[in-house]
């Protein structure tokens, strides 16, 4: 019995501090992972600025991409200067693996699941690469 109570006591504990919806920030990505309801306000990824990226590193292109084998919508934004919502560019339910543009000053992208509707089950992991 006291060997059972350890086991599912360590279960627990794994499931209890499994991540659930995280980001991934470095040098030269900006990726989320939702593997859990993102609730109603939705799980994204930061924003980034084309323009800025591609001015402090040495990369061509901004590349977007979707992989895992969850099932939900990921939707891609943008919010140009001024604006004061996010616009939807797209929506995708697939892998995928693109190249972004639009760097215009001011402008910035983010990647997310949008809310609770737009995740059914599973995990992927979206975001930008450079």
């Amino acid at each position: 019995m006291k060997k059972l109570l350890i086991f599912a006591t360590l279960v627990f504990s794994a499931i209890l501090f499994m991540s659930v919806n995280s980001r991934t920030s470095d040098t030269f990505h900006e990726y989320a992972t939702v593997n859990a309801d993102p609730g109603a306000s939705g799980y994204y990824t930061n924003e980034i600025s084309i323009r800025r990226v591609l001015a402090n590193s040495q990369a061509e292109y901004i590349y977007f991409s979707i992989r895992g084998t969850g099932t939900m919508t990921v939707t891609l934004q943008f919010k140009c200067f001024g604006d004061a919502a996010w616009t939807d560019y797209d929506t995708y339910l697939t892998s995928e693996r693109l190249i972004v543009e639009g760097g215009e000053v001011g402008t910035v992208w983010r990647a997310g699941v949008v809310n609770a509707a737009a995740y059914t089950v599973g995990e992927k992991i979206f975001g930008f690469g450079w």
